[in-house]
């Protein structure tokens, strides 16, 4: 019986209304939810950009610098990466094609979560099996 039905990875957003902003208005996700502490003040959000959810909490937890916070996986990372660059995203790295078969970009986040967009180029038994 197969159990995983989907993921959402959960990101510390030191302002949550500044990462909802990043998340919508550059990279192009949608905003699912949002839900507030009782004075009010926002604590946790959802986002989504096609199949992809992520959570995003108020958090001033830090955040590690060299690891990806999240690695997501589209149909057209040219076409992402176009977009979030005419939207003004500074990129990491990329585009560049991986040894394990994969066209990456890397950026950052306000918050300083690393976040990692790629295409599999060849998927199957010889891509990275995603």
């Amino acid at each position: 019986m197969q159990q995983g039905v989907r993921s959402m990875p959960i990101l510390p957003a030191s302002d949550l209304a500044a990462g909802v902003a990043f998340y919508t208005d550059k990279l192009g996700f949608d905003l699912a939810g949002q839900w507030k502490n009782e004075d009010g003040t926002p604590n946790f959000a959802i986002v989504q950009l096609g199949g992809i959810t992520l959570g995003l909490t108020a958090s001033d937890r830090p955040v590690p610098a060299e690891d990806w916070a999240a690695y997501f996986y589209l149909e057209d990372i040219d076409a992402f990466t176009d977009q979030v660059l005419g939207r003004g995203v500074k990129l990491l790295r990329g585009p560049e094609e991986s040894f394990y078969h994969c066209k990456e970009v890397e950026l950052s986040d306000p918050h300083g979560n690393r976040l990692c967009f790629a295409q599999d180029l060849k998927p199957g038994a010889d891509g990275p099996g995603l």
